[in-house]
């Protein structure tokens, strides 16, 4: 049976034919149906295959990275033909005789070099090229870092067939090879432009950033991700594979920091799977030429695999949007570069901009204000050493704390019905009087120490208020009695008995609702009443 190849397919045909699965999935439609989508591919491209019906039979039959022998009508959907499986058959390559080279997948050339294939004479120029590069090299640690791995054998034979990567750019035999001739190759126009950068620095980077894809990558039939590739990386196993490389060829552990770095850092950025982000020069444009020539690689990729004179390519790719692939608007000739003279090295040095340095000056810490003079302590005590003072380097004693003195003794306080009346319901004085600042409702009777100025009514009605006026105005005011006349003092010279003193008397009981008249004044104090006659010293 004659051969089917991908390219050949076209649709409203029926094929049969021999495939290898790149990818293969069990999707939920947006109606909540699963379909079985598969991509089948041999070494002239690839074409997509979907089941709707029969699912889980046809899914049970293959896995990826097996031969199966497929027969279907061809459609079309979105532009691209797509296979209907019908009858599916997976095949041992062993018995069958089938030769493994016809499905390892390659791009097609770019469309504007079409003579610039993937081939074993291309190869061949890049390794070639590689080890002429590496020859250039100045510093001698760096290049014996590099021989010491271009010396590894196995090393080596997977780096002339490796690809980069297994589907983004550079995604086939040699392509990881060609992809690090030419970040070298860039890696020596950008220290042309640019002479601040180490250029034997940049050749690392470019050299090692990606070489552990030999063996993060598994492309003995399809490429897939072995398991150190998704358990470790690429990255950490280029830097466990450079320490020890370094420790046997004596390179200064300064520099094999540095090109750890480069290592760990291409990717740019954490969430992109960098463990650090560039750090220095050489690191930030290891990162974009990375990324330039990888994107270059994948972009031309995907434009060589539309069919005719269509200006765009399918937004159904890995960026997400439409690729311009139709003819520029200038003219279509050689374009070369100009003369030497004028592409002179630029070179940046630091220069304060116009507004003053763009950092920060540090604040000045203002200084404080000088302490003022301790106060002198305090006259010693009778008793005390006013003349000791502290030795040298000790910290100054405390000045002494005068004697306490005793204080004079309080006179005594009069019984409380010897003071004097003030008015009140609760006897002398009232909350006014015992509060000079309070400022609530003021009860009857009570006048405060001071008067106070009548206030305008309010317009609310306040019962309180109300009420009190009522008992002020029902009180009957107090009768005035006739002071009493002073006593006149005995003579010296009588020597009449003093009568006893009589006992204090408890405060007359005034009824609740209203106060009674107030009682006679009392004695004056520091005086005793007589007992049946006059009162004599």
């Amino acid at each position: 049976m004659e051969k089917t190849w991908v390219k050949d397919i076209k649709e409203g045909e029926r094929v049969k034919g021999i495939f290898a699965v790149a990818r293969k999935a069990v999707p939920t439609a947006k109606s909540g149906k699963t379909y079985l989508a598969a991509t089948l591919v041999d070494r002239t491209g690839e074409i997509e295959a979907r089941s709707f019906d029969r699912v889980d039979e046809f899914s049970a039959l293959f896995e990826e990275r097996d031969l199966v022998e497929v027969e279907g009508a061809i459609g079309s959907f979105q532009g691209k033909p797509q296979l209907r499986f019908e009858t599916i058959s997976r095949i041992d390559p062993a018995t069958a005789g089938i030769d493994a080279a016809d499905f390892a997948w390659a791009p097609p050339p770019e469309p504007r070099k079409p003579e610039k294939a993937p081939s074993e004479g291309a190869t061949d120029a890049n390794w070639a090229e590689l080890l002429g590069l590496v020859e250039a090299i100045t510093d001698v640690h760096v290049k014996d870092l590099v021989k010491a791995f271009l010396a590894d054998d196995d090393l080596v034979s997977r780096l002339r067939r490796a690809p980069a990567a297994k589907s983004v750019h550079h995604a086939y035999a040699g392509g990881l090879l060609e992809h690090t001739v030419s970040c070298i190759k860039l890696s020596h126009r950008v220290a042309d432009q640019y002479p601040q950068l180490d250029r034997d620095l940049l050749v690392a980077g470019a050299f090692f950033h990606d070489l552990w894809k030999i063996r993060e990558l598994g492309y003995e039939r399809g490429v897939e991700y072995t398991d150190e590739g998704r358990l470790v990386g690429h990255l950490v196993m280029a830097a466990q594979w450079i320490h020890e490389k370094a420790r046997r060829v004596g390179v200064p552990r300064e520099l094999e920091q540095h090109v750890v770095h480069l290592v760990l850092s291409h990717h740019g950025r954490l969430e992109f799977g960098s463990p650090k982000t560039p750090a220095t020069l050489e690191a930030l444009v290891t990162h974009f030429i990375d990324d330039l020539d990888s994107r270059m690689n994948s972009w031309v990729s995907l434009m060589g695999r539309e069919g005719g004179t269509r200006r765009w390519t399918d937004a159904q790719n890995v960026y997400g949007h439409h690729i311009w692939r139709g003819t520029l608007p200038t003219a279509q000739v050689e374009k070369k570069a100009p003369p030497a003279e004028f592409m002179t090295p630029v070179i940046y040095v630091p220069r304060p901009s116009a507004s003053g340095p763009s950092q920060r000056k540090p604040q000045e810490k203002k200084a404080k204000p000088p302490r003022p003079p301790r106060a002198e302590p305090r006259p010693a005590s009778a008793g005390a050493d006013a003349t000791a003072t502290p030795s040298e380097g000790s910290p100054p004693a405390a000045p002494p704390r005068p004697e306490r003195t005793e204080a004079p003794p309080r006179a005594e306080r009069p019984p409380r019905q010897d003071r004097p009346d003030r008015g009140g319901p609760r006897g002398p004085g009232g909350p006014g009087d015992r509060k000079p600042r309070y400022t609530g409702p003021r009860l009857p009777g009570d006048r405060g120490p001071s008067a106070r100025p009548d206030k305008p009514k309010s317009l609310t009605h306040n019962p309180f208020a109300a009420l009190a006026a009522k008992v002020e105005a029902a009180r009957p005011e107090p009768v005035a009695e006739p002071a009493a006349e002073p006593q006149a003092e005995a003579p010296i010279h009588e020597t009449h008995e003093t009568a006893p003193e009589a006992p204090p008397q408890a405060p007359p009981v005034e009824p609740a609702p209203a106060p009674a008249a107030p009682s006679e004044p009392s004695a004056a104090p520091g005086t005793t009443a007589p007992a049946g006659g006059d009162a004599t010293p």
